[in-house]
């Protein structure tokens, strides 16, 4: 009798904390897996790219074609991918334009939707409709191959920021990241000895609002100012005039190294013992920058 009382009112407790969390709307659990990409939209991306993977050597996650008035590739940065796109325009663009480019957004990994939109709605995060995108799956059947979640509450012009999740039927993302990062291994990481994308940093004219913002997507800060979800890069909000991407850090085997390299290319751009860049005018404007 005395085992079938305590179960008894075991059961009757799990009930009330099973109520409580469901009128309180309690967090069970983290939205973001890690950063799976950054999006670099250029005027000219066929020139950006092929400095990424000629210049850098960084291996290609997919290659740079045109669909649908869309051009788009990417390269794998160890623990994420860089992706170079642009939207065609009806007649071409101007003749002998300078080439200009800007990080356009990044694609958030997330857990499992069904409980990552959960938790949005639980956190406060007003997020737009789950938008599936169709394609022939590897064994030819027709499917949804990825499905994104925007977060307009974190995109501004010019900066999308969104949640990501692909169809396990269609690409298993951490066995292919691993892949691309063996490969960077296996090339010493290129001239510039590249290890990973260990920082993304982005500029908000309203600090604090943007703070509270990431801070309800991705949990508390570490001590250092930085969210650090998963194994992907770091996410870092700064003060700044405009909402932006500001520049993504590159971590290197040796900042001797990367710098002398730079260096002969006339690529080294600002430099001082801890951090150094790549010349942005040599990279169609883009702030890259280079720690060990």
């Amino acid at each position: 009798m005395h085992l079938q009382k305590r179960l008894t009112i075991t059961l009757l407790l799990l009930v009330a904390v099973s109520i409580v969390t469901a009128q309180t709307g309690m967090r069970k659990g983290p939205i973001v897996r890690q950063v799976d990409r950054i999006l670099i939209e250029s005027s000219n991306p066929k020139a950006l790219f092929a400095f990424f993977s000629a210049e850098l050597q960084l291996p290609e996650a997919w290659p740079l074609v045109e669909n649908q008035g869309y051009v788009s590739g990417a390269l794998g940065a160890g623990n994420m991918n860089i992706e170079v796109y642009r939207f065609m325009q009806r007649g071409g663009g101007p003749a002998r334009k300078p080439a200009v480019a800007h990080f356009a957004g990044l694609a958030l990994e997330a857990y499992p939707l069904a409980e990552t939109l959960r938790e949005l709605k639980v956190s406060g995060i007003f997020h737009s409709p789950p938008q599936p995108t169709f394609s022939t799956l590897p064994d030819g059947t027709k499917s949804v191959a990825w499905t994104i979640v925007p977060l307009p509450s974190l995109s501004k012009s010019g900066m999308s920021i969104f949640l990501y999740e692909y169809s396990q039927a269609f690409l298993k993302v951490d066995v292919r990241r691993k892949q691309l990062g063996n490969r960077l291994t296996l090339n010493n990481g290129g001239p510039l000895g590249i290890q990973s994308v260990c920082e993304v940093v982005i500029s908000a004219a309203n600090f604090e609002q943007e703070a509270a913002e990431w801070q309800k997507l991705l949990g508390p800060q570490t001590t250092a100012g930085r969210w650090n979800p998963g194994t992907g890069p770091s996410i870092r909000v700064i003060p700044g005039p405009q909402d932006r991407v500001h520049k993504i850090v590159l971590q290197v085997r040796s900042l001797a190294q990367a710098r002398t390299f730079l260096k002969n290319k006339q690529l080294l751009g600002s430099a001082s013992t801890k951090e150094i860049s790549i010349d942005p005018a040599k990279i169609q404007g883009l702030t890259i920058a280079l720690v060990e």
